[in-house]
Order: structure tokens, then C-alpha cells, then sequence
């Protein structure tokens, strides 16, 4: 459970359905809470996240603040009263409202299912050790990067709150309906009765702070690099093979030929190679994989820069001795 106090900085998250006919009037309304939001005292930022179909079917909406006194100021003002007054009967859903320590992180790219608990106090100790268990049970499958408990606090949020951060829609899937995790929810069938769960593209990185996500990798960025290398050799080795004789053959001096292979190449990178690759190699960059996969992701770019270096060097024959 965070330790963040009433006077520490909040977040305010709201989740809301909206009907596909409703999308443009709300969007129009939440443009006009933006503008007013920026004269509340005590407001920070504000994060819209729209649904994404069809995982997330939910507007997400994070407002920071500076302090609880000052959320909840906006959440009680007579100027919030009248905004929602404007979206009554328009097909938009009520909201769900929640309340929640900001230790300052950012927002990351992940996918996060939301638990909403009502708790008998009794029961707090046995549903925390049951809340354990799942955890156990997730940190198991590849994409899982963090699962979040927030006991109730007083003045804050009456409910327990569980978050739990994927790196994918797939990799949450898996666990979602895995045989492990049945298992586990059957041990605490009485606390599901009282659950609520949605569903967002967001990862919650604000909730936790430095270092309480996990450990670090100290490869993470050797990995990433590698990969940004795999894309890397293949578009210069095209432009030296393809475009670069007849830039020179142009007359343009080699500090430009230069910088324009590098334009090429950071725009083909930039825009389409490094995000292509980095979908296809998340298993391998993901804080969760385990050893066999970190083995296994390196065997295999190891693999293709070989054939890499091997294309290249088969065309640069090629060309010689069509010359």
C-alpha cells in the first residue's frame, strides 16, 4: 500500500462509456472540461486515453493534483456539477470515479486490467495473501510488468483497488484466461462476488514509484540497441548498394551524400523499422522474459545479423563482377 498522505499529490481516474453517437459530443464536452481545469487551483495535468475496441470499449481520463484537498474540490465544485449537466441523457455513461496516490511517474505503454474490490474488513488479511498468491501466478507469463494492491484510505478511496500491467493485449489475454489464474480465483470465489473489472490501454506508471515496478534490467538498453542495429545495417547497406552512386554521380559533395543517407535511413528507422521491429522482438524486451527467452532473442539476432552480413556481402560480388 502507498504511504502517499492526504496532502501528497493524487490522481483522479475516471472511467466512462460513451456511445458511438455520443463520441463527438463528448469530445466536444471533455475539449470544454480541459479549458476549465487549467483555472482550477491546484491542478496539475490532465491524460485522455480514448477506447480502443476491443479491449478498452472506455473513455480513461487521469487528472492530477497537487494535493487531495484539491481534487476534491473539483470533484465537489458547483462548476463540475454544471459540466456534467451538459452530457446528462446524450447515451453517456455514468462514471466510475477513483482516487488514487501519484508518486510521479509517467504514463507507459501497456495494457492493464482493473480490479475493484469491496472488502470486509475481517477478511482484509486473507484477501491480501490471496492477492499474493495471483501475483505469484502472473509474474509467470511473458509481458507481465507490474500488479498494484491499494488497501482502502481513509478520505481517499473506500475500495480496494488491484491493477495489473501487461507489456500487450495478447500477453494479458494469456493470463487472463489461463488455467493458472481459474486456479487461483477459485481460492477466493468470496471476494469475487464483490469485484468490479475494466479494462484500459494505459499503464498506470504514475502509481509507482522508482523502482517499485521491479528491478531494472542492466541489459534493457543493450538489448533495445541491438535491436535499432538489426534494422539498422540492412537500410545503409541498401543505400550504399542502391542510391549512393548515383548521389555521388550528381556531383553532391561526400559531407552531404552523407547527411542525406542519414536522413533516409533516420526516417525509415524512425517511422517504420524500429517501431516494426520492436513489435516483433517484445517478447525478447520485455522486463518479464525469462532467461530462455533472453537467450533465445539473442541467438536470433545474432542469426539475422549473419545473414545480414552475408546478403550484403553476396550483392557487393555481385555487383563487382557485373562490373
Amino acid at each position: 500500500m502507498s504511504d502517499q498522505g492526504p496532502g501528497g499529490r493524487v490522481a483522479l481516474v475516471i472511467q466512462r462509456h460513451v456511445a458511438d453517437e455520443s463520441f463527438a459530443a463528448f469530445t466536444r464536452w471533455q475539449a470544454k472540461v480541459s479549458e476549465h481545469l487549467r483555472t482550477v487551483p491546484g491542478f496539475v495535468r490532465q491524460e485522455l486515453v480514448p477506447p480502443a475496441p476491443p479491449h478498452q470499449l472506455d473513455w480513461l481520463v487521469i487528472q492530477r493534483f497537487a494535493t487531495l484537498a484539491a481534487a476534491r474540490g473539483w470533484l465537489e465544485s458547483e462548476a463540475r456539477a454544471q459540466l456534467l449537466a451538459e452530457i446528462r441523457g446524450d447515451r453517456i455513461g455514468p462514471e466510475d470515479v477513483h482516487l488514487l496516490p501519484d508518486a510521479g511517474g509517467e504514463h507507459d505503454a501497456a495494457v492493464s486490467a482493473v480490479f475493484t474490490y469491496t472488502i470486509d474488513p475481517a477478511d482484509a488479511a486473507a484477501f491480501e495473501a490471496w492477492q499474493r498468491r495471483i501475483q505469484d501466478a502472473e509474474t509467470a507469463f511473458a509481458g507481465f510488468l507490474r500488479h498494484k494492491i491499494e488497501a482502502p484510505s481513509p478520505g481517499l478511496h473506500d475500495d480496494w483497488v488491484v491493477i495489473a500491467s501487461y507489456a500487450t493485449d495478447a500477453d494479458l489475454d494469456r493470463w487472463l484466461v489461463s488455467p493458472e489464474r481459474k486456479a487461483v480465483l477459485a481460492e477466493g470465489q468470496r471476494f469475487i462476488e464483490r469485484m468490479q473489472y475494466r479494462r484500459t490501454s494505459y499503464g498506470f506508471g504514475f502509481w509507482f514509484r522508482e523502482g517499485e515496478a521491479g528491478k531494472r534490467d542492466a541489459f534493457a538498453i543493450l538489448r533495445s540497441n541491438l535491436v535499432v542495429l538489426l534494422v539498422l545495417y540492412p537500410v545503409v547497406a541498401l543505400w550504399n548498394l542502391v542510391l549512393a552512386g548515383p548521389v555521388a554521380a550528381l556531383g553532391a559533395p561526400p559531407w552531404l551524400a552523407l547527411f542525406l543517407g542519414n536522413l533516409v535511413a533516420s526516417q525509415i528507422l524512425g517511422w517504420w523499422a524500429v517501431p516494426m521491429a520492436a513489435r516483433r522482438f517484445r517478447w525478447w524486451l520485455a522486463p518479464s522474459a525469462g532467461p530462455w527467452s533472453r537467450l533465445t532473442g539473442y541467438a536470433v539476432v545474432l542469426a539475422l545479423y549473419a545473414l545480414s552480413m552475408a546478403l550484403y556481402a553476396g550483392l557487393l560480388s555481385i555487383g563487382l563482377w557485373l562490373a
